[in-house]
């Protein structure tokens, strides 16, 4: 017996006593109640993902069939957001039911605590149970062709997305050195965009910009055209994201694949920040999962270059590259060192210069890109830390934006840098123990960071999965983090 066959669950072993009698079952003559039939066919484990599949789906289809009634014109920005988005989207399937603005926000935030209930429920009660990738694909698959349709009232990153694009594809302007409001006040994505963000330039990678610029061709885009294209580019990277987790995980724990593939495929956060609010989050996630992939295939440098490409896509996976290099280094014989660092820096250089030539226009481009911890701190656990600062003093020290990014990133170096220092003399160390040390290391930094929102945590997350059974303590723990991390959209 292998030694990966000691993290069988017992009731895996029982499941696979059935698999006899189940195929029997198949190889019986259709019946006209061969739904009922192929139900009995099915393992508990299977049947409770089933019935909480149709309980998601049908989750998310009320928010897709009940829409905003037209008139109303709350004061409220957030409320207006809603209402707008929630209209524009009412073209897309047909409803069957109207609200007041106050009414649709209220049901569509009860519709995502449901979602999750339901999710939580369902992956506990099967998490000694081997699960069926099929059952986790279709779902997926089937939730993900739902959410293309639910509109994406809960943020309003698609359509920056879609102006920053339109910037450059439209207007040949560069995003890096305009602003909606000054570029193309005129532009039908305006009206949507949140309202500090018509007085701001690009704060995305240059990557993502230019993803962006692709995905925003054609003068005459709707804002609704617009935000489905981001959708299916959301969902495509969903779905991916899905697979590479299932395939990493099954490698060494195939009994426990499904459970790793369901927990993230079917995650309320991956369909709702994910699909329904479009963010980008899960292409960068599927970026440092191919890195993962290209490790495990003994292609480090390959997988370094996977890790800068994510950090041009949005800057939070950058602390990624402050665990591989020091990896690399430490794993080498002192002579291949300095080789190692040529190659490294070498990568990243070309990978940066690449991206930026488009749209480089000075120190300009770089500080828009960075300035995103000086539209203020909402991180709950630094709003807090600053207050028992502030209150300890009696007042007399009060940080700034600039001193608490300062502290954060002193904070994170000091614990990168004895997480690495305990990894060094570990005898055995595997690609699972890498994706563990990723997910932590993110979820150390977003937690120390002063501007957090929730949807960055899809990354931690898809990493805590990946990294297998060994290591689903850490997958608790950033699931709870990203439950809480809810508390910053009132900040």
């Amino acid at each position: 017996m292998s030694a990966d066959r000691k993290f069988l669950p017992r009731a895996s072993a029982a499941r696979q006593v059935e698999i006899p009698h189940v195929e029997a079952r198949g190889l019986a003559a259709p019946s006209r109640h061969w739904p009922m039939a192929v139900w009995r066919t099915l393992g508990a484990g299977d049947r409770a993902v089933v019935g909480a599949g149709a309980v998601l789906g049908t989750i998310l289809l009320a928010l897709t069939i009940v829409t905003v009634r037209a008139g109303e014109t709350p004061a409220h920005p957030k409320l207006q957001e809603f209402a707008r988005n929630a209209r524009l989207f009412s073209r897309v399937v047909p409803h069957v039911a109207e609200l007041g603005v106050l009414p649709y926000a209220i049901f569509a935030c009860a519709c995502v605590l449901a979602l999750w209930l339901v999710y939580l429920r369902l992956i506990w009660l099967v998490r000694g149970e081997q699960v069926d990738h099929r059952l986790v694909l279709a779902g997926a698959v089937a939730f993900g062709v739902v959410a293309l349709t639910v509109p994406p009232v809960f943020s309003t990153d698609i359509f920056s997305y879609s102006i920053f694009g339109r910037l450059a594809s439209v207007y040949d302007l560069n995003p890096y050195l305009t602003t909606a409001a000054l570029g193309a006040p005129g532009d039908p994505v305006v009206p949507y965009l949140y309202w500090q963000w018509r007085h701001i330039p690009s704060p995305y990678g240059p990557l993502w910009t230019l993803v962006s610029e692709v995905v925003t061709l054609g003068r005459h885009a709707t804002p609704l055209d617009l935000a489905i294209r981001f959708k299916v580019l959301a969902l495509g990277a969903v779905l991916l994201d899905g697979w590479l987790i299932y395939v990493l995980v099954r490698r060494r724990w195939p009994e426990h694949a499904g459970w790793a593939y369901l927990a993230f495929a079917w995650n309320p956060m991956v369909l709702v920040e994910g699909v329904v609010t479009g963010h980008n989050d899960a292409l960068i996630l599927a970026l440092v999962l191919v890195s993962a992939y290209l490790l495990l295939q003994a292609r480090p440098y390959l997988a370094f270059a996977g890790l800068v490409a994510s950090g041009l896509v949005k800057y939070s996976t950058l602390p990624l590259l402050a665990v591989v290099g020091p990896q690399f280094l430490m794993r080498a014989s002192p002579s291949q060192r300095a080789g190692i660092v040529a190659r490294l820096g070498a990568i990243a250089a070309l990978l940066a210069v690449g991206a930026f030539a488009p749209y480089w226009g000075g120190l300009a481009v770089l500080m828009s890109t960075l300035d995103e911890p000086g539209r203020g701190v909402n991180n709950p656990v630094i709003v807090v830390g600053r207050w028992l600062i502030a209150t300890l003093t009696e007042g007399h020290v009060r940080l700034g934006v600039p001193a608490t990014v300062a502290l954060s990133l002193a904070a994170f170096g000091a614990w990168q840098a004895w997480m690495l220092w305990r990894a060094r003399w570990r005898k055995t160390w595997a690609i699972f123990d890498e994706l563990a040390l990723w997910a932590t290391s993110l979820a150390v930094f977003l937690l120390l960071w002063p501007r957090i929102h929730t949807w960055y945590f899809v990354v931690p997350l898809g990493l805590a999965l990946a990294a297998g059974p060994v290591y689903r303590r850490v997958y608790w723990g950033i699931l709870l983090v990203s439950l809480l991390s809810y508390a910053s959209y009132g900040l």
